[in-house]
């Protein structure tokens, strides 16, 4: 992966919807060049999915603290299919997981998150509610 291929990814993160010949034109390249620069991103796993964000959407991050005796990644796995998580990531640091949720409502999100309480393996868990996105 080079420069211009972070350049697509960076055009495509803000906006997955942009067309062919923007990105073409924003990164110097010929309409043909980006479509299979973007083919092989997509074959070699450095994008793995396009998505849509909507308006009404509640999103937050939830910090988890897991057991020491149960694996993260057991954790990770079973919170990841709870719906409405759209991200998890294990990390390093005062926490073991971090999640993505997006929800409707505040109550729906309450649920999502009673949810990830409930998994087996999860000590403690801070939700941060976000604000405004950049």
């Amino acid at each position: 992966m080079d420069e211009i291929d972070r350049k697509i990814i960076d055009i495509l993160k803000r906006n997955s919807r942009t067309a062919i010949t923007k990105i073409a034109e924003k990164v110097g390249l010929t309409e043909g060049a980006v479509r299979y620069r973007i083919s092989e991103l997509l074959k070699n796993g450095e994008i793995k999915r396009f998505t849509i964000d909507t308006k009404e959407e509640i999103d937050a991050i939830v910090l988890i603290s897991t057991k020491p005796e149960i694996k993260t990644e057991v954790v990770s796995e079973a919170i990841r299919e709870i719906p409405n998580v759209t991200s998890v990531y294990e990390v390093s640091g005062d926490y073991d997981i971090i999640s993505m949720v997006k929800r409707r409502s505040m109550r729906d999100m309450n649920d999502t998150v009673e949810k990830i309480r409930a998994v087996k393996g999860v000590l403690e868990t801070i939700t941060c509610m976000i604000l405004r996105k950049s």
